[in-house]
């Protein structure tokens, strides 16, 4: 009977023992990110058979359960990718926006200054002291627009940076989560098919990591291995085998760099179309919509100014008498050839009428028999009138811009023809020396006159920019719409981390650890122990009594 006693508490308290591991395992990683608590499950054994019946013969731990839920999971995923899009691309925006937003040293203000010196010179067309400051002037607005360019352009730099980052990151995921697959896979094997918990929540921590760079969608195989794929099917992981991706030069302009995907066969460029979530997919969005907008509006301003400013410094004089040539230089558009063209044709790009040049970039794309013209910053197509040049070489012309062709293309050859993306950058001022400011509207005018810089004057007023909008209104237009798509952007990322707080609260409702409870645990199996400690304890006595009764 003693030993019958004895036995059944011992399992009672080897049940226990693992039992208050348990709990202790879950409260020491209460602070561990993608760890899932555990559980022990107890069972009684089975009864011994006697003459009075089945009696029962103690306790055993069937198992340790880790509490997850896969469709939790798989939301939660969900909303962290997209969540991880949203933060990546409201952060670049609003470096964006803090640049043209700020107070102090804007072009809004630099334009106003330069055109408010002019008007000294109106009043005394004669004084050099006035004409030295509308250069000094010209030449601190002209810094501005070079130094938001520069600002610009360190930030298409970043984009390539944090691309080649995330890449590296990418491939070391992919290659640990496949490590812990073979690894799963093999305790499994060797445990007679128990759970190796710890591993568990490795591999889907690391799974999680990486849906927030690249958003993933996870298989699994036999209940073992996960298969991990991203856009649109690429394989990342497959059984113990991992897939690489890699920065490499965009085919559509090799000085950016896009994701290509190698899965033994040579690396090939991924459509960034198919990425639609994580941060690599926000920073594409960034570049694509907020970037190159941003660029080409600050480019189409710069063209604006430089280009009516020259026109009317042209029509004057300076006081030597002599015709005024350009006040200020400035780059003009550039073509770049598709990667993947088989013909050997090249485009060259002129303004033929800057009043009309669009804030945008095109796509020109030869369909074997006629070129197809697309504006990419509203994504239409626009009519383009086929002529020839000078030399004869075909041309076509649309929204201001003449495009020339030399060579032969073939069928679906494409450029990406960019018509104000360098204008800020390059944008100068083309004279040094203020007797060369051509003020005056006649060719015998003198240190005197000064109608043409009245007219010079009135361009600050005039409609420029594509005909319908002032200088000053187009550079409001541009700090609004990078304002707007940077509130846009605090909204959809504030309400996407919301979703993502209420299903991390509830995983962690089945998942996560409380304190409070595990404590109660620990007190009730710890009674638990000391019970069974107890009924060993009453075996003994027993045990002891029978002795003495020999």
């Amino acid at each position: 009977m003693s030993n019958s006693l004895i036995n059944t508490a011992m399992s009672g308290l080897n049940a226990a023992q693992v039992a208050l591991s348990t709990v202790s395992n879950n409260i020491s990683n209460y602070n561990v990110a993608g760890y899932n608590r555990q559980t022990a499950i107890l069972a009684q054994n089975g009864g011994l058979g006697t003459m009075n019946g089945f009696i029962g013969n103690g306790a055993t731990v069937t198992t340790v359960n880790r509490e997850y839920n896969q469709f939790i999971m798989t939301q939660l995923r969900g909303a962290q990718s997209e969540a991880a899009a949203q933060s990546s691309y409201f952060e670049k925006v609003s470096q964006i926006d803090n640049l043209l937003a700020s107070k102090t040293n804007t072009l809004a203000s630099g334009m106003e200054d330069f055109f408010k010196n002019l008007q000294n010179v109106v009043s005394n067309a004669g004084d050099d002291a006035a004409r030295q400051t509308v250069l000094g002037k010209a030449n601190g607005l002209v810094n501005q627009f070079n130094n938001a360019d520069k600002y610009l352009r360190d930030m298409d730099a970043g984009v390539n940076q944090q691309l080649s980052d995330s890449a590296t990151q990418i491939n070391t995921y992919s290659q640990q989560i496949a490590r812990l697959n073979n690894e799963i896979t093999q305790v499994r094997a060797s445990s007679g098919g128990g759970e190796p918990n710890a591993l568990l929540d490795q591999r889907d921590q690391l799974v999680t990591e990486l849906n927030k760079v690249v958003g993933v969608q996870v298989t699994q195989q036999d209940g073992d291995a996960y298969t991990v794929t991203f856009a649109n099917g690429l394989t990342l992981v497959q059984g113990n085998s991992s897939y690489q991706v890699a920065a490499i030069p965009s085919s559509k302009d090799p000085s950016r760099l896009t994701l290509g995907y190698d899965r033994g066969n040579g690396t090939n460029e991924i459509p960034e179309s198919q990425i639609g979530s994580g941060s690599v997919s926000g920073v594409l969005k960034f570049r694509s919509e907020s970037l190159d907008g941003a660029r080409n509006q600050l480019g189409q301003l710069a063209l604006a100014l430089a280009d009516s400013f020259n026109q009317q410094h042209r029509e004057g004089f300076d006081i030597n008498g002599d015709a005024g040539g350009d006040f200020f230089s400035f780059s003009g558009g550039r073509a770049v050839n598709n990667t993947n063209n088989t013909g050997n044709a090249s485009l060259s790009v002129d303004f033929t009428d800057t009043g009309k040049i669009k804030a945008s970039d095109y796509r020109v794309e030869f369909d074997g028999a006629n070129w197809q013209v697309t504006r990419l910053a509203d994504n239409a197509k626009v009519p383009a009138t086929a002529g020839t040049d000078a030399d004869g070489k075909p041309t076509l012309s649309f929204d201001g811009l003449q495009v020339g062709v030399t060579g032969s293309a073939n069928k679906n050859d494409s450029f990406t023809v960019k018509p104000v993306s360098d204008v800020a950058g390059t944008l100068k001022v083309a004279i040094s020396d203020s007797a060369k400011f051509a003020a005056a509207g006649a060719e015998d005018g003198g240190k005197g006159d000064n109608d043409n810089v009245k007219k010079l004057l009135d361009l600050q007023t005039a409609k420029v920019v594509e005909g319908k909008a002032t200088l000053s209104g187009a550079y409001a237009g541009l700090v609004s719409s990078v304002g707007n798509q940077t509130a846009t952007a605090k909204v959809n990322s504030t309400s996407q981390n919301n979703i993502v707080t209420q299903l991390q609260t509830q995983q962690q409702s089945i998942s996560g650890v409380n304190l409070d409870e595990e404590y109660g645990e620990l007190l009730r199996f710890q009674q638990y122990y000391m019970a069974n400690a107890q009924v060993i304890q009453t075996a003994s006595s027993l045990f002891d009594a029978i002795l003495n009764i020999r």
